[in-house]
């Protein structure tokens, strides 16, 4: 490990009142980086000029997806070191204010033995109906006003003059007026006007006026509108399995904006589309297919650009560290590339560390390399072939610590006359900046440097970890080289475009430059842009006591991160369709939370899993023929094999995923001793052609039994994922898990008895 000596000198003596204050708010610098690309903290220390030239490249790459809709599928990796600020980047993008709206996907979870399109499907149907926001909007409401707006326009302007009548009747004479010819004027004035309303085109440069008004104004109910909408998607389908599966998807959204019921919409997308009356009985993977490309269809028509992007590649990949890495990232890249021949319009985005990139996509197939290395042009711009993220110069750096001391300040006596960084000085900021390799080793010194200053260190000097890792200089934009300065505890940082303290539309224009390979050019006079090469000599390496490189995550700390991922994952699930669309994700989740269990030696009673299969799809059905195996053991009692499914169809829905789910026992050889069913609790009763099912399973003596789970234990499911790589994302690089057995027992105990074997007192 390579240690940096910094000085603790501050620009000003502390005052007694200062320090309290300080102490008191806490080091700001404490939660230094973000877990996922949903974490509040990317918005509450969000710097606007960090990486602003990527960002607008990325948004001018996602908008060649909105402006030409049939853009071929492509991939643009975004490479950086750990720590370099992927994720918070991949957060403003889905968060910030910058950049029109586009649906972006950020799965939280690899499903290595599901086919990779119907993988990616359902992740974006968890997504579209999920509760989760993106820019403060759900995509479910984004997506639906859009559509519903765009469609009923289109069904008003296709009304004939006397269907408008019948619509807009005159007052007093209505029920004569179409039988005298009178009205035919107003009534059309009237359609065309709120047409135009519903398109936006009569408010120029203004936001269109809210759909519930003018609808309201132009006197036309939801319900009444709601069958102009069907009517006309009726008429306008192609009468192919394509046509019926669209018609029925502009139905559900219809029915979800209009009429706030987004259940029919949910139980279509998951059980209707492979219900359809087929003349041939398509395979799991046609069906999976043709309802992709008819979501793809319109979301391309609204002009919807639709990004799909994987974040923290390593731990969504390689979900323990024994997996064989190279086969999984394979099927991984192998499945992206079979999406791209398949499917036009999706834009994927990979946040990957460099050296994981490096060492995976050089090993993969010539044709799936051809293709990830596939450059994308994006008109005046230029030729992106990889966005690399270099570590921020120093101007950067000290408005980084601005923004995350500003609230600390603010708590302080007269804390207005003190400078912006205190109680750091510009020195300490510049020389972390030039010496440390990425912006989070930037803000672990400055944590260290924190603590010192205000908690009363007694050195003179600060001596603080650098987490062990390989630094690489950039001899271009396209090659990276091992850097001959790498030796012993020498370290080489080269910084691609250092910005100036004000940063201009020429500043912005030479980062896009640089991004691209292409040489800056001098904007300003006066302002000259150059690589600059700095050597740090470091003494031996040390551990210092207590620091974060020398300690693992506390119980509390990651009690506190399972805490705020569950509260993330219930708004997320609370919709009335939102269960429902995520019953795949749930599945992949639950195999997570059970692999987690077997590895870390969670007990249930005297039962204690001996093996487990996250994920085993079968049948042809794609959304209910998953279900995860586990072999439960009680002492040397030979080994239950449990299937444990999600049962979270309604409706008619709702036999067809029993019958499918209590399948699974009829496998041949047989996989399964046990059925377990998660069903939600306030829908347990099985009634009419359900409990026929349930009975002629029992009569044929086989062992399934049904438990109702609350909406916070599918959020627990939900959630589990995501809480795990957020806490080996907060470990030092290198550090392996800690056991989590107590904490996994105690957060979920009661989920942990519906999914073992009956526990005997």
């Amino acid at each position: 490990m390579n240690l940096i000596a910094i000085s603790a000198d501050a620009p000003h003596a502390l005052s007694p009142h200062a320090r309290d204050s300080l102490k008191r708010a806490g080091n700001p610098f404490r939660n230094y980086f973000a877990r996922n690309p949903d974490d509040d903290i990317c918005t509450r220390y969000h710097v606007p000029e960090l990486y602003a030239a990527e960002r607008d490249l990325l948004h001018a790459i996602i908008d060649l997806y909105r402006y030409d809709p049939m853009t071929h599928s492509e991939v643009v990796p975004i490479l950086g070191n750990k720590g370099a600020g992927k994720t918070h980047l991949l957060h403003s993008i889905k968060h910030g204010s910058g950049g029109a709206w586009q649906l972006l996907v950020t799965p939280g979870v690899y499903q290595k033995e599901s086919d990779f399109l119907e993988y990616l499907l359902f992740q974006i149907l968890d997504t579209l109906l999920g509760g989760g926001k993106q820019k403060s909007v759900r995509p479910m409401d984004v997506v639906g006003q859009l559509l519903v707006r765009t469609h009923l326009a289109a069904a008003l302007q296709a009304l004939s003059p006397d269907e408008k009548v019948e619509l807009f009747p005159p007052p007093c004479i209505g029920k004569w007026a179409r039988r005298l010819g009178l009205g035919a004027t107003q009534a059309g004035e009237r359609a065309d006007w709120l047409a135009e309303q519903l398109l936006g085109k009569a408010e120029f440069a203004r936001a269109p006026m809210p759909m519930a008004q003018a609808l309201h104004e132009a006197g036309l109910p939801a319900e009444r509108a709601m069958e102009i909408l069907l009517d006309h998607a009726k008429k306008s389908a192609s009468r192919n399995t394509a046509g019926i599966m669209r018609q029925a998807i502009i139905a559900g959204f219809g029915r979800a904006t209009l009429m706030k019921d987004e259940a029919e919409l949910a139980n279509f997308l998951t059980y209707g589309f492979a219900e359809l009356e087929f003349g041939v009985r398509p395979t799991r993977q046609d069906l999976v297919l043709a309802l992709f490309k008819v979501m793809m269809d319109l979301f391309r028509g609204l002009k919807v650009p639709v990004v799909v992007a994987f974040d923290q590649l390593e731990d969504l990949l390689l979900a323990r560290r024994s997996d064989d890495g190279h086969k999984i990232a394979e099927a991984f890249f192998a499945g992206i590339v079979q999406v791209m021949h398949q499917i036009d319009g999706l834009c994927f985005l990979i946040f990957a560390e460099r050296g994981l990139w490096n060492r995976f996509v050089p090993s993969l197939d010539g044709y799936i390399q051809d293709r990830l290395n596939n450059p994308v042009h994006v008109p005046k711009l230029g030729t992106v072939k990889a966005i690399r993220l270099e570590a921020p110069a120093a101007p950067l750096v000290r408005r980084v610590v601005e923004a995350r001391l500003r609230p600390v300040l603010e708590e302080v006596p007269d804390g207005a006359t003190l400078p912006d960084v205190y109680p750091f000085s510009d020195d300490q900021i510049e020389r972390i900046a030039k010496s440390e390799p990425t912006l989070r080793d930037m803000l672990q010194q400055f944590r260290h440097l924190f603590d010192h200053v205000v908690y009363d260190a007694a050195e003179t000097h600060a001596v603080v970890p650098r987490p062990n890792s390989v630094h690489r200089v950039e001899a271009d934009a396209a090659h990276e080289v091992e850097s001959p300065a790498h030796t012993g505890n020498r370290i080489a940082h080269v910084s691609a475009y250092p910005f100036p303290e004000t940063i201009t539309p020429g500043d912005k224009q030479n980062r896009l430059d640089a991004l691209l390979g292409k040489d800056a050019v001098v904007h300003d006079a006066g302002n000259v842009t150059f690589k600059n090469v700095s050597i740090v000599e470091s003494p031996p390496a040390l551990m210092v006591p207590g620091s974060m490189a020398g300690s693992l995550l506390t119980p509390t700390a990651m009690g506190e991160l399972w805490d705020q991922e569950f509260r993330s994952a219930r708004r997320k699930l609370e919709p009335d369709g939102a269960l429902t669309g995520a019953t795949r994700e749930l599945q992949a989740a639950l195999g997570t939370f059970l692999s987690t269990c077997h590895e870390h030696g969670v007990k249930v009673g005297a039962w204690r899993l001996q093996h487990v299969v996250p994920e085993w799809p079968f049948g042809d059905h794609p959304t209910y023929g998953a279900v995860t195996l586990a072999h439960w053991a009680c002492k040397d009692g030979q080994p239950w094999r449990v299937a444990i499914g999600l049962f979270l169809a309604k409706g008619p829905g709702k036999p067809k995923d029993l019958e499918i789910k209590l399948s699974v026992m009829d496998t041949q050889p047989q996989v399964v001793d046990h059925l377990i069913l998660l069903r939600p609790e306030d829908d347990l009763t099985l009634t009419g052609k359900s409990k026929t099912l349930w009975s002629d399973a029992e009569r044929r003596g086989q062992h399934a039994r049904l438990e109702a789970v609350s909406l916070d234990s599918y959020a627990t499911i939900y959630a589990f994922p995501r809480w795990l790589n957020a806490v080996r994302e907060s470990l030092p690089e290198g550090t392996p898990l800690p056991n989590l057995a107590d904490l996994m027992q105690e957060k979920a105990e009661r989920l942990l008895e519906q999914v073992c074997m009956p526990v005997t007192q």
